[in-house]
């Protein structure tokens, strides 16, 4: 390996406090606050985290768990059904996506500048990774995170850990891009062959779209088991010979 790309959020860090308390601000903000018993709403949403792909999705998640009262399964199921009903219902409201977006960028923005330290520590990351990829660093590993999260917030996260990355090596939510066409641009950066490159994530999905590409096949693929992803999808990896499930204890050992 001489390249790893890694996603970030649940493969690296472990974000599920910081997801659930910052959809609570934007929901607040955008729609009336009234009782709410918001643990058992962390507990349902920290069950239904794998179905979220991009952040603004997580404010979504939380109307459609607060007004809609839909079960857990019902969500997991058909996270997409219930996602398109819940977004015409918001747009008769006149909110939009870009006005979630905005939103969650803005609570984000908000507790970082009043109190940075708090909304650091609502972050976790996964045992043994942080001085794993100080270790690959050391050893000549370039290190490429792509991320739907803000660069600038995973930014910020890597270092508090001390992990200081060039300016290029971390791939946020602004580039807009699917997660193949950045590791086809990393590899000609790079100068090397696809094989040469590890892609580690925790969604199923974006792994299947980089094999679908003809010219990365050769790019080695792992989903994190670890990550936000299900039984059924884990189990699904199981059974795909291009895909590797890995588990915490593998990818500390990765070379």
């Amino acid at each position: 390996m001489k390249v790893l790309v890694s996603d970030f959020d649940g493969v690296i860090c472990n974000g599920l406090l910081e997801y659930f308390y910052s959809s609570k601000l934007v929901y607040q903000k955008i729609w009336q606050t009234r009782e709410i018993n918001w643990q058992l709403l962390q507990e349902k949403f920290n069950i239904l985290r794998p179905v979220v792909e991009t952040g603004w999705e997580m404010p979504l998640l939380l109307r459609v768990l607060i007004d809609d009262r839909k079960t857990v399964d019902n969500i997991l199921n058909h996270w997409q059904t219930v996602r398109e009903k819940a977004i015409k219902t918001i747009e008769k409201e006149g909110i939009t996506i870009k006005n979630l977006t905005k939103t969650l960028d803005e609570v984000r923005q908000k507790q970082i500048e009043e109190n940075l330290q708090n909304w650091l520590n609502l972050h976790s990351f996964y045992e043994g990774i942080i001085p794993h990829i100080k270790k690959l660093i050391n050893e000549g590993i370039k290190i490429y995170i792509v991320t739907t999260k803000s660069e600038k917030f995973t930014r910020q996260l890597l270092e508090k850990q001390e992990i200081f990355l060039p300016s290029v090596a971390i791939i946020g939510k602004e580039a807009k891009c699917p997660k193949y066409e950045t590791i086809r641009s990393i590899i000609d950066t790079e100068k090397v062959n696809p094989q040469e490159v590890c892609f580690i994530e925790d969604r199923l999905e974006a792994l299947e779209l980089v094999y679908q590409q003809s010219d990365l096949q050769g790019v080695k693929l792992f989903l994190a088991s670890w990550g936000y992803n299900t039984d059924y999808v884990r189990n699904k990896a199981k059974n795909l010979s291009h895909i590797q499930l890995l588990s915490l204890d593998n990818w500390r050992n990765l070379r």
